[in-house]
């Protein structure tokens, strides 16, 4: 039995069908196939790794190891589920709500360590960019909710504008989904997990 995908379109003067493929509804082959995010940078047991080529068949990925300065290969299955994503400073500022500056602010003042480095792979090794993980990045939200927005207030509290709960970071970080909560006619974030 075959269906046909069609799309309305309208003209001026009358609307008509134009059928654009046809697909069997048991045909598996023409099914699309969910979409993995690309993995390129990752961590893997607490170090920063660079995927150099995955080879599936043998469930086997290579990929550069920065601190430890070397190419190791790992079984790509395991990586999947137990590495963790690594996340540019550029996708920092956006779940944070901070400026590039105020990020290098603080690791430059010693107030939060500096996550993991990628360097060229050559012989002088110079460093390019930090990637964070789930851990430096809860660290840095920790900071930065001591510290105060705007002019300095007369009772001395502190004002951290537009940071979000850490339930909304999380929930941002590994792509869950915060849910509000109507307790009292106030509503409560509440985080939960889709892919548990």
């Amino acid at each position: 039995m075959w269906k046909a995908l069609v799309r309305w379109t309208k003209a001026p003067a009358f609307r008509h069908i134009r059928i654009i493929r046809q697909v069997g509804i048991g045909d598996v082959s023409r099914r699309k196939k969910p979409k993995t995010k690309p993995l390129r940078y990752f961590f893997y047991r607490g170090d920063l790794c660079k995927k150099i080529h995955i080879h599936r068949p043998n469930d086997v990925i290579i990929a550069w190891n920065y601190p430890k300065g070397k190419a190791d290969q790992y079984v790509y299955s395991d990586v999947r589920r137990s590495g963790e994503q690594a996340f540019s400073t550029r996708q920092v500022e956006k779940l944070l709500n901070r400026s590039q500056r105020t990020i290098k602010k603080a690791i430059a003042d010693g107030q939060i360590p500096a996550p993991q480095r990628t360097y060229g792979i050559d012989a002088d090794r110079n460093g390019y960019a930090y990637y964070w993980s789930e851990k430096d990045i809860m660290g840095l939200w920790d900071y930065l909710r001591t510290v105060h927005y705007g002019r300095p207030r007369k009772d001395g509290l502190v004002t951290p504008k537009d940071l979000p709960t850490a339930s909304e970071l999380r929930a941002m970080i590994r792509q869950g989904t915060v849910f509000y909560v109507e307790v009292d006619g106030q509503f409560i974030p509440t985080w939960r997990a889709d892919n548990l």
